[in-house]
């Protein structure tokens, strides 16, 4: 190629501009190209080489560090979600870094800082967004689920999610997986700020998964007299939750929830539970946690509740409204985060006083993503993070 570039002749310039614009092409063409983990439908993902151009001035492009699994990826991979139209990128947990400079009205980042993503994408002109209450936009769209997500090499965002602290930096004490991890440990911070005051007697966290245990850790830190119990299937689970300071743990096995009704009736009246946090996926929790629920107690569903005939987010429950009203029982829904959330979260985690490294026990190539979630449903571990692309 070099002896054609050398070579005599009027056309020798144009043969030089021609290869080095071909060059150039190919470069920018894979500096621009990234490999993704499309959902396709049910058990259908495939990984793919796209392009992550900007398309907009609103937007930016992060490169993704680490994106740990939800059970929210679990199932939608599975059996789909409502909130889903494929193909769509899934992964809403995120440790990303900057890779350009950003400056704004209220906010300025450099390039190649790491960072914790809000996933949650607000039109900012309703009600709730006007009142910054981000997670309860009436017209939402969500990182992950309705947009595409962290399961890939880089991510699109818009700008707007740093104007409302969005986009969080993360310390040098503080992993990429650890940072994957800020989210989920948001959520349940938003879930605990619904009922933070109270006198509450004994508390019951039904679900021993890592949201459940991050619950515990955050409870027995705001109520360090109270009694937390925590109720789940999974021994090695509960065990994890005694370590985490759980008074109490009891087993469920054959889905047979009698013997716990009578371990929980057995406390004396004063220490019957009147704060109870559903913290799976199943209704008959929801059925179990009216049961033992003290009168005037305060239940919170904090995740999304399965169809138990085909495992999709489509799950219901039947309630007994004269028992709601004649035991003066409060029912919380809690969805999401908002951005300060995220922002306390990584505070916790950066003081020290709360360890996310404990809750990852596995770790996957993107690949992989499919062994990852398959890693997740067998309950061996706590938290599987991709963080290899």
């Amino acid at each position: 190629m070099n002896m054609w570039i050398e070579k005599s002749g009027h056309n020798s310039s144009i043969y030089k501009l021609n290869i080095y614009t071909l060059t150039t092409e190919i470069s920018l063409k894979i500096e621009t190209l990234m490999k993704a983990a499309f959902f396709y439908g049910p058990n259908d993902i495939r990984i793919k080489n796209i392009d992550t151009e900007i398309r907009t001035d609103g937007e930016s492009k992060l490169r993704v560090l680490a994106c740990s699994v939800c059970s929210y990826d679990v199932r939608t991979f599975r059996n789909g979600s409502f909130k889903v139209t494929p193909p769509v990128i899934l992964g809403h947990e995120i440790c990303a870094q900057t890779i350009t400079d950003y400056k704004g009205k209220n906010f300025s980042i450099k390039s190649g800082t790491r960072v914790s993503i809000y996933p949650v994408i607000p039109c900012f002109e309703c009600w709730y967004c006007n009142n910054n209450k981000y997670n309860l936009c009436s017209n939402l769209k969500e990182i992950g689920s309705t947009v595409n997500g962290g399961f890939a090499e880089f991510i699109r965002i818009p700008n707007r999610l740093f104007e409302i602290g969005g986009i969080v930096p993360v310390s040098d004490k503080i992993s990429n997986e650890e940072a994957a991890l800020i989210e989920p440990l948001a959520c349940c911070i938003n879930g605990i700020n619904q009922i933070r005051r109270g006198d509450f007697q004994s508390i019951v966290i039904i679900g021993d998964g890592p949201i459940g245990l991050m619950q515990l850790i955050l409870l027995r830190r705001l109520f360090p007299e109270t009694n937390v119990t925590v109720i789940g299937k999974i021994k090695h689970r509960l065990e994890s939750a005694r370590k985490l300071g759980a008074h109490r743990t009891l087993e469920v096995t054959d889905n047979d929830f009698n013997p716990i009704i009578d371990a929980l009736k057995k406390s004396d009246e004063d220490r019957a539970p009147n704060l109870i946090f559903i913290s799976n996926n199943s209704s008959t929790s929801i059925d179990l946690a009216l049961k033992i629920i003290t009168k005037n107690g305060k239940l919170v569903i904090f995740s999304g509740i399965k169809n138990q005939h085909n495992n999709s987010n489509t799950g219901t429950t039947r309630l007994d409204p004269n028992f709601i009203h004649y035991n003066q029982i409060t029912i919380f829904g809690s969805f999401s985060s908002n951005p300060e959330n995220l922002i306390e979260a990584m505070d916790l985690v950066d003081s020290g006083e709360i360890k996310l490294s404990d809750f990852i026990t596995g770790t996957y190539h993107l690949k992989d993503l499919t062994n990852a979630f398959a890693f997740s449903e067998s309950f061996k571990g706590l938290k599987s993070v991709i963080n290899k692309f």
